[in-house]
Formats: C-alpha cells, structure tokens, sequence
C-alpha cells in the first residue's frame, strides 16, 4: 500500500485510519510525503511513528516527483508483494475493502485488477448520495459482478480509478507499468491503464460501495487546470498518439487526441501565436475528421485570418 501526500496532515491521518481498519491484515504500508513546505512531512512523520504499527512506515521525498515519481517509488517498494495498491491521501477504505479485493483477485487469477463502487464525501466528510450517484453515471458504474475489459472501460468513461484499486503485481511488471518519458502529476492514471489495456488485461469488478473518494478544491484536477496546462495535455498527447487500437476505443483515442489538440489551439490563440493554433487544429481534424468542434474553430481561425 502506497500513500502519497502532500500538504494535508489531516487528510493523511484519516486515510491510514482506515487502513488500521481493515479486516485484512497481512499487508504493509509506505507514507510518502512528496516535500510538503513548512515542516508538514514532521508533523506527518511524527503521526506515523506514534502508531507504533510495525506494517505502516514513513518516508520524506527530498523532491516533489509529483504522481509519476511517487508511483514509481511505491512500485519499485512493491518487491514481491503479491498485489499493489496505491490510496491517495485524502481518500478511504471501508474496513472489508482488502479482504473483498483479495478474496477477489485470488478467485480470479487472470484479472489484472480490483476495483469496487466508490461514495463520495467533501472536505468535512460529509456523504453526498447526489455526487455519488453522479460519478457512477458518469463512470458507468452498473451493477454486474465480475470481469471487464480494462481498455475498452477506461477509454470511454475513465472507469478505474488509480487511487483505491488493488492490482496484480504480475500484470504490472508484464505491462510495463509507465512509459518511461512521462512525468509530473497526470495524466498517471491514462498511463497506468492505456498499459494495462496494451496487454489486454481483465479486471474485476465490485459493484458494492467499499472505498470513499473526497472531493474538495484542493484535488489536483482543481488546481492544475487540466485542458489549459501545456505539460498535462502534452503528456497525454504522448501516450495516446503511440499508441493505436480497434473499435470503439479506437475512436475514443482518436475523439481524445483531437479534443487536446484543440486545447493546445486555445493556448496558442491565448499567447498569440495563430500559427501554432493553425497546425494544432489542422492536428485535430486529421485526428478526428467527425470533430465538429475542430472544423469550427479552424474556420473561425481562418475567418479571422482572411479578415485580419
């Protein structure tokens, strides 16, 4: 179990809580702080040897490797664990979530990995049945038991979640877990699941609420401004054009490719560079000829030309 935080001493307590209180028992737990400011790794630090759990260890990262680096040092922490999991800092486990993922993966030893219904609660953890609803809509969450296709999922609804899922350790290390060039804060999740899908992985399936995902304005999709950051969307660009599929995921990659290629035209507009705006909207056409939002701004770009 890997636990990267960052600035939230509060939040990280809560999270190790709920792993203290898993009926599961044999696993071991590595808190990274990823170089908080202001001495929150101590204060972190010092929680953590007051357990006095010899299965829960703290360590300082003396730079900020943002998801990418803390995943990678958890992974290689992994050794010859069984099954990895990584659980964000301001996330929980209900007390059954390990022994249901375990039983699970056991049972079913082609699946690459767990994952089960989440509830949503905000910053004072506080439930919301409304937000919970809406994020299984919007993930497609139904409620078969069982295997899925971890491609197809993710591609079209970013089913799985890094944080929470429990995966084979095996199917890690044969899909290569990462690419090697990407770094930084996202898009760690695309990566770690576009790799999965690269070997036609399985996964399973919970349909049972079993792990709590806290949404508040310091979540990284708040603050990094995900479709406006050049490094995020240049990323996610990376992996996504080397890669080629079939079917319906496929055409998600290629309605993916062409949205970021639109994304990269509005930072060019927003800088001024109506060059770079016209080669990445000429990107996204080629990408996704069916784009009614690329052809629309690339003729608004060449309007804008005509009449300049």
């Amino acid at each position: 179990m890997g636990v990267p935080t960052y600035n939230r001493p509060d939040f990280v307590r809560e999270a190790v809580a709920s792993l203290r209180a898993q009926s599961f028992r044999d696993f071991r737990v590595v808190v990274s702080d990823n170089a908080s400011p202001g001495g929150v790794g101590d204060v972190v630090r010092a929680y953590v040897e007051s357990l006095g759990d010899p299965r829960i260890r703290f360590v300082q990262q003396a730079d900020n490797g943002g998801e990418y680096g803390q995943g990678r040092y958890f992974f290689e922490q992994a050794g010859d664990a069984d099954y990895f999991c990584i659980l964000h800092d301001d996330d929980l486990l209900s007390p059954a979530y390990l022994q249901r993922a375990v039983a699970a993966l056991d049972a079913a030893p082609d699946a690459a990995l767990f994952v089960a219904n989440p509830w949503l609660f905000d910053a004072d953890g506080r439930p919301s049945d409304a937000q919970s609803r809406a994020y299984r809509r919007a993930h497609r969450r139904g409620c078969r038991r069982g295997r899925f296709p971890i491609l197809d999922t993710h591609m079209a609804s970013g089913f799985t979640p890094i944080s929470g899922t429990v995966f084979r350790t095996a199917a890690l290390h044969r899909s290569g877990f990462v690419d090697a060039d990407c770094h930084g804060n996202f898009p760690f999740e695309l990566n770690i699941f576009t790799r999965l899908g690269d070997i036609g992985a399985v996964g399973w399936f919970d349909p049972d609420v079993l792990l709590g995902f806290r949404y508040h304005a310091g979540q990284l999709r708040n603050t990094l401004g995900l479709m406006a950051n050049p490094q995020v969307v240049a990323t996610m660009l990376r992996i996504l054009e080397r890669r080629r599929y079939s079917g319906a995921p496929e055409r998600r990659r290629r309605a993916i490719v062409a949205r970021l290629h639109c994304a990269q035209a509005d930072m060019a507009m927003a800088r001024g560079d109506p060059v770079a705006a016209r080669v990445a909207l000429d990107q996204a056409c080629a990408a996704n000829p069916l784009s009614p939002r690329a052809w629309a701004m690339r003729a608004r770009l060449t309007l804008a030309g005509a009449s300049a």
